[in-house]
């Protein structure tokens, strides 16, 4: 009976222990306001984004004055920065999808709201 104990102990904690958590912060982005400096870093953890399998969608447009891209191409989609000098008003998504070398289906699948006072 101990043997079947640790066994199933054992097979347990392999199991618990091979699972990653992937993560991405922050959980909402702060408030961006017009005419100021606007940087916010999202940062996702937990194991290396496949760059050709990430996607960084957005409906913010080019003449707000806000760029949404990865840091470098070291990090890639692993750092992503907000940035800019906002110049009206409104409210906007951005959705990041990525997926991770040696992750199997492992992925994370977040929409940001980013608004403009």
């Amino acid at each position: 009976m101990k043997i079947k104990l640790i066994i199933i102990f054992s097979i347990f904690l392999i199991l618990t222990g091979c699972g990653k958590k992937y993560t991405i912060t922050p959980d909402s982005l702060p408030l961006a306001h017009v005419n100021q400096e606007y940087k916010q870093t999202i940062k996702i953890s937990g194991g290396k984004v496949i760059d050709h399998y990430a996607k960084l969608e957005t409906n913010i447009p080019k003449e707000l004055g806000i760029t949404i891209q990865p840091v470098n191409d070291l990090d890639g989609y692993n750092i992503i920065e907000v940035k800019g000098n906002p110049k009206y008003k409104g409210t906007f998504t951005i959705h990041i999808w990525a997926g991770f070398y040696a992750g199997g289906n492992a992925e994370i699948n977040k929409t940001y709201t980013l608004t403009v006072q």
